[in-house]
């Protein structure tokens, strides 16, 4: 039997030990992850006050395939460029050999890792780097939820049925834009064919729409921001490709629960390959 593929969030990353993914691994899954879960513990390594406790946690990556969107690697295959390409999952790779190398914060700050197109960076203004980026990222996010909470309570956004969540989420995914890219310069507009922006683009409009739904329900004016760090992740799961999305986090789960019954009341039930599933679902024997 193929290995199945598992993607984790932050949290059911943190919530599996480094045996636990190991033993996922031997019962057939292939684990992967996003760079921004990575990025995500690395901005909080400063935190923690036993540095080789905290670099063992972040060693567990060493057993997972940290991977890039699917949108941004197909943009990327589109527009042929002859300046190599710096990816997130490379700088993600290049930074977790320095936190192996380094005995302290101290040596990990003063390490430096080496680009794809050969420059230097410093550990330390890398997570600087990355934390502005997230903080500037994560208020973007919230903005947008704010203004479709604002449509949804003036009446602009029919949500009643299935068919008119899904034409919403459409709408988002033609004029909304893209979730935060792995690599710079991308042009999508010029890149992307519609179908592939329908295809890994989906699941992260339909995250953002229903959390915005959600929201609106609640009373809320926009979403907490633990919504970017999901919102992100939902940018990894496309259409069409088998895949159990690992999370320990119910939002996430239950928006993507929703989505996948959204595609499957329209009449897209072959399309809504993802599934979405807790940390112990990949202690429980091999993938079927």
């Amino acid at each position: 039997m193929p290995p199945r593929t598992a993607l984790l969030d932050t949290s059911a990353f943190k919530a599996l030990s480094r045996d636990s993914l190991l033993a996922a691994m031997e019962n057939g899954w292939h684990l992967t992850t996003s760079p921004w879960c990575f990025f995500e513990l690395l901005c909080h390594l400063a935190e923690e006050p036993d540095f080789a406790k905290a670099r063992g946690h972040l060693m567990k990556f060493r057993g997972l395939e940290i991977v890039d969107k699917p949108l941004d690697r197909a943009v990327a295959t589109s527009q042929q460029s002859s300046d190599a390409r710096i990816w997130s999952s490379d700088l993600a790779y290049a930074a977790l050999g320095a936190i192996d190398a380094a005995g302290s914060l101290d040596d990990l700050n003063r390490s430096l890792i080496v680009d794809e197109a050969g420059n230097k960076r410093d550990v330390k203004g890398c997570v600087d780097r990355i934390r502005q980026r997230l903080e500037e990222e994560e208020s973007r996010f919230r903005q947008v939820i704010a203004e479709v909470i604002k449509l949804i309570r003036a009446g602009q956004v029919p949500r009643s049925t299935a068919e008119e969540r899904h034409h919403a989420i459409l709408d988002m995914v033609a004029s909304g834009g893209s979730a935060l890219a792995d690599t710079p310069d991308l042009d999508y507009g010029a890149s992307a064919t519609n179908e592939e922006i329908l295809r890994y683009s989906y699941a992260y409009w339909a995250y953002a729409f229903l959390r915005a739904v959600a929201q609106a329900d609640a009373g809320g004016s926009t979403c907490g921001k633990n919504d970017f760090e999901d919102g992100q992740l939902c940018a990894y799961v496309p259409l069409d490709e088998p895949m159990w999305v690992i999370a320990d986090d119910r939002p996430l789960l239950s928006t993507l629960s929703a989505t996948r019954e959204i595609l499957v009341d329209v009449g897209m039930a072959e399309r809504a390959a993802f599934k979405p599933a807790k940390p112990d679902m990949l202690l429980q024997g091999g993938p079927s």
